[in-house]
């Protein structure tokens, strides 16, 4: 006798299909809220900013949001003017995404022949790309910048230039690695351009320039930038030469009525890069958030 075919028992399917539901719909919930924190921390409420400018040194300077390139106070920012070391912050930007880091030169008489010994680097030592970041961001070694130049054959200078157009900052000039020289020129809104940027695609840059010191192989680098201790610094880089005066470009992380902000300085001319800092970060924080 031929017994009857059993029916598959199709509710075992249904456990299936139910806990697929819930992952799907918990997945989907996941990605909401994930998407919702992302959109409070790189879009918070914009804030009003006094229309009275505040009492500076500084010829030139500029603050701007760096996620969303909103300018929120700015005065003479159009003027093309020597940047001083600021330069070195993006000859490094350059050098960590187009040059082999590990690639190693001995120092030669001639890179030692640049104004400025910060650094400490001497005659035979062996450095790599690498190692030389740091004595040149955190000591803002001219020396190094040299070295960097001559191992590059001077393309870094001119990939530097590059580069800049290729953020559209369509005024600014480098002719050396330092900014020692009086050329190596830009003006605030062309820093907001590349300090965005580099922010952006190049955060270990910045890295460096927030250690407070770094022990190599030869010698150890103190951190020199007179806004480095402060709360929410990101990095960044500032310099002096007589024609340029005191010169900052910083990212600093606020929060500005309970809201977090990711805000990018340009100090430029500046007689105290210190108390101009304080002073005009105070300015920009007391401001109103607009809901």
């Amino acid at each position: 006798m031929i017994k009857p075919m059993r029916r598959l028992a199709q509710p075992h399917f249904v456990p299936l299909l139910v806990i697929f539901a819930i992952l799907f719909s918990l997945s989907v919930y996941v990605a909401q809220k994930f998407d919702s924190r992302a959109a409070v921390v790189l879009a918070p409420p914009l804030f009003s900013i006094s229309s009275q400018q505040p009492a500076l040194t500084a010829k030139n300077f500029l603050v701007f949001d760096i996620h969303t390139g909103t300018v929120l106070v700015s005065h003479n920012a159009d003027a093309v003017v020597p940047i001083a070391s600021v330069t070195k912050l993006f000859a490094a930007a350059v050098l960590i995404s187009q040059y082999d880091l590990q690639a190693t030169t001995s120092v030669t008489w001639t890179d030692l022949l640049g104004d400025g010994a910060a650094g400490k680097l001497a005659f035979g030592q062996t450095y790599s790309n690498r190692d030389l970041l740091f004595p040149l961001l955190i000591e803002s070694s001219n020396d190094a910048a040299e070295v960097l130049e001559r191992v590059t054959s001077g393309a870094l200078v001119s990939d530097m230039n590059t580069w800049a157009l290729s953020v559209g900052a369509t005024g600014t000039q480098f002719t050396d690695a330092s900014g020692i020289g009086d050329t190596n020129q830009s003006s605030a809104l062309d820093l907001k351009l590349m300090l965005a940027d580099a922010f952006r695609r190049h955060p270990h840059v910045f890295d460096i320039t927030t250690l407070p010191q770094y022990i190599g192989t030869y010698t150890g680098w103190l951190n020199n930038n007179p806004v480095s201790s402060e709360v929410g610094y990101q990095g960044g880089k500032h310099g002096y030469t007589p024609a340029a005066n005191r010169t900052l470009a910083a990212v600093f992380d606020e929060t500005i009525n309970g809201h977090a902000y990711t805000l990018g300085y340009v100090i430029l001319g500046s007689d105290n890069l210190a108390n101009d800092f304080k002073i005009l970060r105070q300015f920009v924080t007391n401001s109103e958030t607009n809901h």
